[in-house]
């Protein structure tokens, strides 16, 4: 406290203040004084605490990591299972899969050898024609002879086979006019006499009952001059041989085989 007949401008020196005030004089630049170690922070009891402390973070960080490994084992068990779900969902779904599950059914292995193909002409292009049989197709007698009592036409008439297989074969037709008149149309007839089957043929109207066949002209080779040939071409099959017919007829006569 201020002096009692001190005036409030008067000078006053740091130790009177000191001494009024009872306050402690330290220095400004010196080191902080110690702070007086406790009981409980010393000895041998505070070492067990410390070590109690670090074994009980240590527990704490354990457990911290064991519940990380699992939360990241369960969930990544859950997302390789959900994909494999996806993954199959998508599969059955797919029309890819669907369509391997129902595949072809296979060809057998006593599947006939593909017919030759139809000879291309240059102009008109051949239509072929699919044959409808009319009769059963039991094998014939082993020979029939053609009708009594038909006349005969100045005409020719080659058969050749060109290819054959083993029930099988291709063969051409060659009709030659040996007379002075025009035949036009013109019908063609045969008997074949192994009970051959014709399946398929080109430049001409191919029909079959039993074991005769009829061949019709078609539109653009139905006029057939005076020593003009005009040609045809079947394909067909056989059973029990296949010899080629010898009897033709040409618009109900008899022609003869070249």
């Amino acid at each position: 406290m201020a002096r009692a007949g001190r005036r409030q401008d008067d000078e006053i020196s740091v130790a009177e203040l000191l001494r009024e005030t009872g306050a402690t004089p330290r220095s400004l630049g010196g080191p902080p004084e110690a702070t007086p170690a406790r009981d409980e922070d010393t000895g041998d009891g505070y070492r067990e605490r410390l070590e109690q402390r670090a074994r009980e973070a240590a527990a704490a960080q354990q457990r911290a990591g064991r519940r990380i490994r699992w939360v990241s084992a369960v969930g990544g068990a859950v997302v390789v299972l959900g994909s494999l779900v996806l993954i199959a969902v998508t599969s059955e779904s797919s029309p890819g899969r669907q369509a391997a599950l129902t595949p072809d059914s296979l060809a057998p292995a006593t599947t006939p050898r593909s017919t030759t193909p139809v000879p291309v002409k240059p102009n008109p292009t051949p239509i072929p024609t699919v044959l409808r049989q009319t009769e059963s197709s039991a094998p014939p007698p082993r020979s029939q002879a053609p009708p009594a009592e038909v006349e005969t036409a100045p005409c020719v008439v080659r058969f050749s086979v060109t290819d054959q297989w083993n029930d099988g074969f291709t063969a051409g037709v060659a009709i030659t006019n040996k007379g002075s008149e025009t035949l036009s149309p013109w019908t063609l007839s045969w008997t074949f006499t192994a009970g051959q089957r014709v399946t398929h043929g080109w430049d001409g109207k191919y029909s079959q009952s039993g074991s005769r066949v009829t061949v019709t002209a078609e539109s653009y080779n139905a006029t057939l001059a005076p020593g003009a040939t005009v040609s045809t071409g079947l394909n067909g099959a056989f059973d029990h041989g296949n010899p080629p017919p010898t009897a033709f007829t040409l618009n109900g006569a008899r022609c003869d085989a070249g």
